[in-house]
């Protein structure tokens, strides 16, 4: 491991920030747990979380992502008492099983679905077990896929939007060209629009987020965001960060996130999750 590389927004001991309130800590995964070039969990992040786990911790994953997709590592290594996904519009806990949903309105994605229809955007409904795919579903395989086995994980439901009576979207992606329908979001007054990639947008329940995911945790363990750390490193991580008793931004953060954190430690791949545990005296 490397030797603890880190500065700090707020020095420590100026601040109301006390370790020893901490209950539970709560991890990103894109670029705070796995980096993009290496696909996988950074060996000190594993014996530090494993050793939080020992500890008596609770461990929470918070990600955008869907459950299934979610690397089979983070389940299998980090062994989370909770996973916050979809942005916070979905709550599992360790079993997987689905304990908190925050649902789209039915309505809304179906005039969503004739605007897509006119423009030829292709529509995905991030439901429960799969992605329910209303609109050009090659189109979207072919890019929120990045050319992988969809494995089940893609269902086919062009001109079948009922399909959703069955499992309702707690999210939406679309891909293709999303200025169109950035252009038109003020029809949707109750959704948030976020651009994921120059091709494709998340779209979200306005009220839904991350930080919203974890408090429905927190009120089932009856704790405060004072006995929360938070690891991110993204712009979506900003409320968590900021809401936490010890918000930490990694290194490789965003800046607009290392503005708010209370903390900022190394960069993923410099043993910054390690670091930053170590240095509060959580393991």
């Amino acid at each position: 491991m490397t030797g603890v590389n880190v500065y700090v927004k707020l020095m420590f001991g100026e601040t109301n920030m006390e370790p020893s309130n901490i209950k539970m800590v709560v991890f990103d995964i894109d670029n705070t747990l796995v980096s993009e070039k290496k696909r996988i969990i950074e060996p000190s992040a594993v014996i530090a979380i494993q050793t939080l786990h020992e500890k008596g911790y609770k461990v929470l994953v918070a990600t955008g992502r869907a459950p299934y997709f979610i690397k089979p590592q983070v389940y299998e290594v980090i062994d989370s008492d909770y996973y916050v996904v979809i942005n916070g519009q979905c709550v599992m806990d360790r079993t997987h099983k689905i304990i908190k949903r925050h649902d789209l309105d039915k309505a809304d994605i179906l005039r969503l679905l004739e605007i897509c229809k006119k423009e030829k955007i292709a529509l995905g409904c991030k439901c429960s077990k799969q992605i329910v795919i209303l609109n050009e579903y090659d189109l979207f395989a072919k890019h929120y896929g990045h050319g992988e086995d969809p494995a089940g994980r893609f269902l086919d439901a062009d001109n079948d939007p009922d399909v959703l009576d069955k499992d309702m979207a707690m999210g939406i992606f679309l891909v293709g060209d999303v200025q169109k329908i950035i252009n038109q979001k003020d029809l949707f007054p109750n959704w948030t629009f976020t651009r994921a990639f120059s091709w494709g947008m998340d779209i979200y329940d306005k009220d839904i987020h991350k930080s919203r995911g974890i408090e429905d945790v927190l009120d089932l363990l009856d704790l405060t965001w004072d006995e929360v750390m938070v690891f991110g490193d993204a712009d979506n991580d900003l409320r968590m960060v900021k809401k936490a008793g010890i918000g930490i931004a990694m290194g490789n953060a965003t800046e607009n996130l290392k503005k708010i954190a209370d903390y900022v430690t190394s960069d993923l791949e410099q043993d910054g999750i390690y670091n930053a545990l170590k240095h509060f005296k959580l393991i």
